[in-house]
């Protein structure tokens, strides 16, 4: 068994993460876009796995998330009773998920820019004989 340097490990589970997150972020997306908006357990649950499930470790993903699973449970529970239309919940929701959409994005880059960068500033010293 070859054994991987040292934070290996970790990069792969991060990418592992987002490659979660963004499946993540596609089911929500759909869930969005083919919903009417009525009241509908289904799809509430189905939210609530989606918005709880295992996905990326970060604070800022979370919250959207948060926001996303409040939001979708007040147009899925609510129906035509709800204090806001269906579309503009469904506006509040793709906007929080196009952010979460977004930190994926910068959370991707600085992942394959942390090798490159800490590669580059090892300082490398040569001896030469006195």
């Amino acid at each position: 068994m070859a054994f991987a340097p040292r934070g290996a490990a970790h990069n792969r589970s991060m990418h592992d993460e987002l490659d979660l997150a963004r499946k993540q972020l596609e089911s929500l997306k759909e869930l969005f876009a083919r919903h009417s908006g009525e009241a509908d357990a289904r799809a509430l649950r189905w939210l609530m796995s989606l918005c709880r499930g295992a996905g990326i470790d970060d604070e800022y993903c979370r919250s959207k998330l948060a926001t996303v699973e409040e939001l979708g449970a007040e147009m899925f529970t609510h129906g035509g009773h709800r204090r806001f239309s269906a579309e503009l919940l469904r506006q509040r929701i793709l906007d929080a998920l196009e952010l979460f959409e977004s930190r994926l994005y910068s959370l991707g880059l600085l992942r394959h820019a942390r090798p490159a960068a800490a590669s580059s500033s090892i300082a490398r010293f040569e001896i030469h004989p006195v």
